[in-house]
């Protein structure tokens, strides 16, 4: 019996004491593009709640309609994205990865990657709280609001200034896919 309670508290104990393993990889903005096919800057004019059978049955997924344009091309745009996890009261479906609901309210000004998801009927997905970034005015400027070390954008920069970094890795894409079709790159 005391061997039995023991091996309880330790198992308990080693449990407590293991390293929590974050969902989040931390990625420069090149591997965030790799990953994702669009990027829009815009507003978000719309949100609503639906519930998917994936990865669960009864999953929550927030929907946001963003107007706006594209980051890579520059072409006007409106997208429907959706990310897991609601700030509804009533979903009572939160999880600790999804964007903030500052980063998600309507009327906000904020820059999204995503990409279409296969077990969502192909709509576009944000993975998580990294691939969309609030955009607030600083001395009357846009101003991307970073996130910290292993974000794509860790420090706030004025929205041309990611424009232009998004559209060199976005043409860097297209010539290295290039390259590959004619056989030519690694």
């Amino acid at each position: 019996m005391l061997a039995k309670r023991s091996f309880v508290a330790l198992a308990v104990a080693l449990t407590v004491a293991l390293p929590a393993v974050a969902s989040i990889k931390a990625m420069t903005l090149r591997e965030l593009m790799s990953i994702t096919s669009g990027a829009v800057h815009g507003t978000v004019v719309a949100r609503e709640t639906v519930q998917r059978g994936f990865p669960q049955s009864g999953a929550v997924y927030t929907l946001l309609t963003i107007r706006g344009e594209s980051v890579r091309t520059g072409e006007p745009t409106e997208v429907t994205v959706a990310f897991h996890g609601s700030h509804e009261v009533a979903d009572r479906y939160t999880i600790s990865e999804m964007p903030t609901l500052q980063d998600t309210r309507i009327g906000a000004e904020v820059v999204a990657f995503f990409n279409p998801r296969k077990e969502l009927d192909g709509s576009p997905v944000i993975f998580d709280y990294s691939g969309i970034y609030r955009v607030e005015r600083a001395f009357d400027k846009p101003v991307l609001m970073g996130k910290g070390e292993g974000f794509a954008f860790d420090k706030n920069e004025a929205l041309d200034v990611v424009r232009q970094r998004v559209r060199q890795v976005h043409q860097e894409q297209l010539v290295a896919k290039q390259k590959l079709k004619l056989g030519t790159g690694k």
